[in-house]
């Protein structure tokens, strides 16, 4: 007896690899008289590397993808994962496992073939483009190595590009060839390029209720059009079509037309490779409900779900309504535990166009939690993982919070991809299985910009958002939030560092902090505003929507006076300048409490959801500061999402401030104009203003309202008109809106690949200002469409 297992997958995906590997183990053992409890868990003498053909693999190489080692215990479970590992490296093409008895150890042999060099890629069958095209399209480099998913993957950018141009029959295959050189192969890929169809136009045929405009905006295949080169339009795809035509009639059935039907889209050959698609529709009568019940059920009662119906007897017919309400049903089921849960609805004719509805549930058995299994991190920890699960072992399982931990995840945006789900454990118990794709957390970015408000500006910006402070060099895995920038400008310089501990002490309490110096000399064109200092903040959520936050803020403040103030005074017949006595150093120390509510469903491009943020700041010589201050603040934003993927947002804005001791200094005071506030104006240049330099000087009181409508005109890129409003007014708590400024506009809102914030850039006309000052005709505003 001198082999006790074998081992060996060619290609296998990685189920189907630990079945082959079990079952081969298993044979091995039976094949030699040797029981698994023989060798699981013996002492590993060795691990010897050994070649089955030509030696074009390193073996130090090698070693990195192999997790036992001399002195270790055995365990199938790691040889398993190795396997795994070495093929997905692409530098194998066949692994077999040897364990040879040696004495009382095991001596573990790795049998491998590994692969040649791909020296030259090629292909055969290409009419339409280039080698040199395909060849950047594939993203493969000769000279080295790569594996079959590699080459998948690489067949699929070939066809996702023919089709992007036209060609949905596009195929494409690969087979090597040795090298012309005597070492290595050529990788050869062969493209059968199929024809091209490009959408002229879409018709509908038998559409008499809705017109082929509205059916249209149903489906994600478009018509060519002049920008088809940026929006990809005119493609067309088999599968995506299919989809299409369900969308369509899903549109009528959703609007009470139940049978509506179509025999499936045909293709009228146009010219030059081009083709209409034509869509016919049956579209049969309208139906309503004369009535909704329930089948047997033992959980619930019929009157307990009842009121979260949406669909009810008397309304017009809804399919969308109807899955609505069978996704309520089984979410109901699904917090009791009951995770198998499932409806059908059986709808039956109850007369001329009336259908009756009877939801049937087969309730299944009720689990429990067993164990939350955790996979694909890679740099995040564990415990940054479970903390965000709602779902612990021991608990009833509830299916709704699947959905809660992976909104949680996904939104921690430290995964390309989340995938949360239940499977059978033992017993009465449901394992939750997280399968997360690490996507990259850090960035540094560098460039030159310009502004609307302060000129051009250089930045810097180191950002790390799954951070971790005690895991020096990578720093990377522990869930904190670093950030640290730079922007020097021609009226600006702005350095700052923070941190914050979103899970401080392994609570859910977060623990963060900040240092800054901030010269800002766009706020004026009399004085320039120095801030440096630092702040220190904890926050509590309150519940899955609010929190608490408490702040406490030390800086330095400097307002450095233009001589010409007070030149100006001087001569001035009003008197002194209201920012004279502005000039000078303060030391401000303030503790501010924030409540915020945000029931959002996305922090950027918003699309329905609302936030509120009621805040209180103190500032004063109780806290070792010499500026005394008390201050209120409510804002309030509300999204809507309309048809067409339309959004409609409503912000408003209620401050005040005011002195407990001495007066309101000019950074602590209120402005309006600019970006995000009112945009028809000038930055900072609504609110009572100096008689003698004419500068705003801010006020004590201010209100802002801001309608917003957005429609999407291609990917990334929406077209926005809004009405804006709002006053500043000199004294405190005086929310009276008499003197109201008023703009209107238009802009856009682009997604660009650079930056996954929208820029927003905007053109408003002031409509009516109090003040005729600050009236001074259109402005233009660009700035990062994003607000926390």
């Amino acid at each position: 007896m001198d082999i006790s297992s074998l081992l060996s997958i060619r290609g296998a995906s990685l189920l189907a690899r630990r079945v082959v590997l079990a079952t081969l183990f298993f044979l091995g053992l039976a094949a030699t008289s040797v029981k698994a409890q023989d060798i699981e868990g013996k002492n590993v003498s060795n691990v010897e590397i050994r070649y089955n053909g030509p030696r074009t693999v390193d073996e130090a190489r090698l070693r990195n993808f192999i997790s036992i080692e001399s002195g270790q215990a055995y365990r199938s479970e790691k040889v398993d994962n190795d396997i795994t590992k070495l093929y997905e490296s692409g530098l194998v093409s066949d692994v077999r496992v040897f364990a040879e008895p040696a004495g009382e150890s095991l001596k573990v042999i790795y049998e491998v073939t590994t692969r040649p060099d791909y020296v030259a890629i090629g292909f055969v069958g290409n009419s339409v483009f280039s080698d040199q095209k395909l060849a950047k399209e594939t993203k493969l480099k000769p000279g080295g190595m790569a594996s079959d998913e590699v080459i998948l993957s690489a067949r699929r950018n070939i066809e996702e590009y023919y089709r992007g141009y036209g060609y949905p029959d596009v195929t494409v295959t690969h087979r090597t060839q040795p090298s012309e050189t005597g070492s290595g192969v050529d990788l050869i890929f062969i493209i059968d390029e199929g024809g091209k169809k490009e959408i002229h136009k879409i018709r509908f045929e038998g559409n008499n209720t809705y017109d082929s405009r509205t059916l249209r905006k149903q489906m994600k295949t478009k018509e060519k059009g002049w920008f088809s080169w940026l929006s990809k339009s005119g493609r067309y795809e088999s599968q995506e079509l299919d989809s299409d035509v369900e969308a369509v009639l899903d549109y009528y059935r959703t609007r009470g037309y139940l049978r509506a039907s179509s025999p499936g889209p045909r293709l009228d050959p146009v010219k030059n490779g081009k083709v209409d698609l034509v869509i016919p529709i049956n579209e049969g009568e309208k139906y309503t409900v004369a009535g909704v019940g329930f089948g047997r059920m033992t959980v619930f009662k019929p009157e307990e779900l009842y009121p979260a119906l949406t669909l009810n007897g008397g309304d017009g017919y809804s399919s969308k309504k109807m899955r609505d309400d069978i996704k309520m049903i089984r979410s109901y089921y699904g917090s009791r535990g009951y995770a198998d849960a499932s409806v059908t609805p059986d709808i039956r004719d109850a007369g001329p166009n009336k259908v009756n509805i009877v939801y049937r549930v087969t309730e299944g058995s009720r689990y429990r939690v067993g164990r939350v299994n955790i996979e694909g991190n890679t740099k995040t920890k564990d415990k940054v993982i479970r903390r965000e699960m709602p779902l612990k072992p021991g608990d009833y399982f509830n299916s709704v919070e699947l959905e809660t931990a992976k909104a949680r995840l996904e939104n921690l945006q430290y995964f390309s991809d989340v995938q949360v789900d239940g499977q059978p454990g033992r017993g009465g118990y449901r394992d939750v299985n997280v399968l997360v794709e690490e996507r990259r957390t850090g960035s540094i970015s560098a460039g030159i910009g310009f502004s609307s408000i302060d000129s051009i500006v250089g930045f810097v910006n180191l950002e790390q958002t799954n951070f971790d402070i005690m895991n020096p060099w990578a720093f990377t895995g522990g869930g904190q939030r670093f950030g640290a920038n730079l922007r020097l400008g021609s009226e600006r310089t702005d350095i700052g560092i923070s941190l914050v501990e979103p899970w401080f002490m392994d609570r859910q309490l977060a623990l963060g902090g900040e240092l800054f110096y901030k010269d800002s000399q766009y706020y004026s064109d009399f004085y320039e505003q120095t801030n440096a200092g630092g702040a220190i903040f904890v926050r509590k959520p309150i519940g899955e929507k609010a929190s608490l936050k408490l702040e406490y803020r030390l800086e330095q403040v400097q307002i450095d006076l233009d001589p010409a103030v007070t030149t100006l005074s001087a001569a001035s017949p009003f008197g002194p300048s209201l920012l004279l006595p502005e000039d000078g150093d303060y030391i401000r120390s303030a503790i501010s409490l924030n409540y915020v509510y945000d029931n959002r469903d996305a922090v950027i491009e918003t699309r329905s959801g609302e936030k509120f943020d009621i805040g209180l700041t103190v500032a004063g010589s109780v806290l070792g500061g010499d500026v005394d201050i008390l201050g209120l603040s409510l804002q309030g934003q509300k999204y809507w999402n309309l048809a067409w993927d339309s959004i409609l947002s409503l912000n408003g804005e209620l401050a005040f401030v005011d002195a407990t001791s001495g007066s309101v200094p000019i950074f602590d005071r209120l402005f309006l104009g600019g970006g995000r506030t009112l945009r028809g104006f000038e930055f900072r240049d609504v609110g009572p203003r100096d008689p003698v330099t004419g500068e705003v000087v801010g006020g004590q009181s201010l209100g802002f309202l801001s309608t917003e409508y957005t429609v999407p005109i291609i990917d990334n890129v929406r077209a926005a008109v809004f009405y804006d409003l709002g006053f500043v007014n000199d004294g405190a708590w005086d929310p009276s809106p008499s003197d109201l400024y008023h703009d209107f506009g238009v802009g856009v809102r682009l997604k660009l690949p650079i930056s996954p914030v929208p820029i927003a850039l905007d053109y408003a006309v002031p409509i009516d200002s109090p003040d005729p000052v600050a009236d001074k005709g259109g402005q233009f505003n660009f700035y990062l469409n994003y607000q926390y």
